[in-house]
């Protein structure tokens, strides 16, 4: 899976290059950055009216004492979608463009918890450890270079 990841982060600007130089080819070179730039800016826009109307509904719903996990999964696929925009390239905008639709950032988050709840089904469920010994309490009498051992009784110990 690591190797996946790395090689879909390399491949990434030569694909974006590749589509930047094919409609640069179309309309022009300055049409393309400008309208990259133009994506960017709109994208960006959108994110920041989605992500403070994500921000006051936790608000709402922490101060009514509902969940606020949708909230969450929004907020997260938000800041992702904001990322994606940033990044100049039309692929990327497509992508960030996707993530600003609510019901695609829910349909994600389900299926990111549905893969999360599986891979930790997978583990080995932790272990309790238990550390069975003996213990005394010393107190001191009159007398500080002669301590008092006073052994406890386990009354309550189901193995008594």
């Amino acid at each position: 899976m690591p190797l996946i990841i790395l090689l879909l982060i390399l491949s990434l600007p030569i694909v974006e290059l590749a589509i930047l130089i094919d409609v640069g080819a179309e309309i022009g070179a300055l049409s393309t950055v400008g309208l990259c730039l133009l994506t960017a800016a709109v994208g960006l826009s959108i994110v920041r009216h989605q992500g403070m109307k994500v921000f006051q509904d936790m608000q709402a719903a922490t101060r009514t004492g509902d969940t606020i996990g949708a909230s969450l999964v929004h907020g997260f696929f938000l800041a992702i979608a904001g990322v994606f925009l940033f990044i100049p390239g039309f692929m990327t905008d497509f992508v960030g463009a996707l993530l600003l639709v609510p019901p695609i950032r829910l349909a994600l988050g389900k299926l990111g918890m549905a893969q999360f709840v599986v891979q930790r089904g997978r583990t080995r469920p932790h272990e309790t450890i238990i550390i069975e010994g003996e213990y005394w309490e010393e107190t001191r009498t009159q007398h500080p270079d002669q301590p008092h051992r006073r052994d406890i009784d386990h009354t309550d110990d189901p193995k008594n």
